[in-house]
């Protein structure tokens, strides 16, 4: 598990410092991580573990949290067996009110209360195979580009 951290923990880092230096200035959803980027950044990260040799199942998780005093956010991140949680775009649930309150920029452990809070919406397996589909979209950074970008600031 320790591995998983740090890989985790650098894969962030490198996301923070290409955004610190504008590398992600022609997409207009990644250039303000991590808000609204759980679901493409666990993608990403999903390669990236299954590139650096962890061999673990990794599921691809998405939920809603369904409360009518709230927009319906969603959240998504990765799922080891069936309760360990890789999550590292938590800490853009820091300016919600409590229940949603969360500030884990960099969350590796069990289920906690604030993922229960999520109604699985979507649970996909991570396999070797876990393409990065490079379709383009106007305004958008393709995964692929976005996955090469990421990776010159891994050190």
């Amino acid at each position: 598990m320790q591995n998983i951290r740090q890989l985790a923990s650098k894969f962030r880092r490198a996301i923070e410092n290409a955004k610190n230096e504008g590398a992600f200035s022609g997409d207009q959803m990644f250039r303000n991580f991590p808000q609204g980027c759980c679901g493409i950044t666990s993608e990403l990260l999903a390669r990236f573990l299954i590139d650096n040799d962890i061999k673990i199942k990794l599921t691809y998780v998405c939920g809603t949290y369904r409360d009518p005093s709230f927009e319906l956010p969603s959240h998504a991140w990765l799922k080891i067996n069936k309760n360990t949680v890789i999550d590292i775009t938590g800490d853009q649930f820091k300016y919600y009110p409590e229940p949603l309150y969360f500030n884990e920029a960099i969350y590796v452990g069990p289920y906690t209360d604030f993922y229960n809070l999520f109604e699985t919406n979507v649970e996909e397996i991570c396999d070797n195979y876990f393409p990065l589909i490079d379709n383009y979209i106007r305004n958008y950074i393709s995964r692929k580009k976005l996955y090469e970008i990421i990776l010159k600031y891994i050190n």
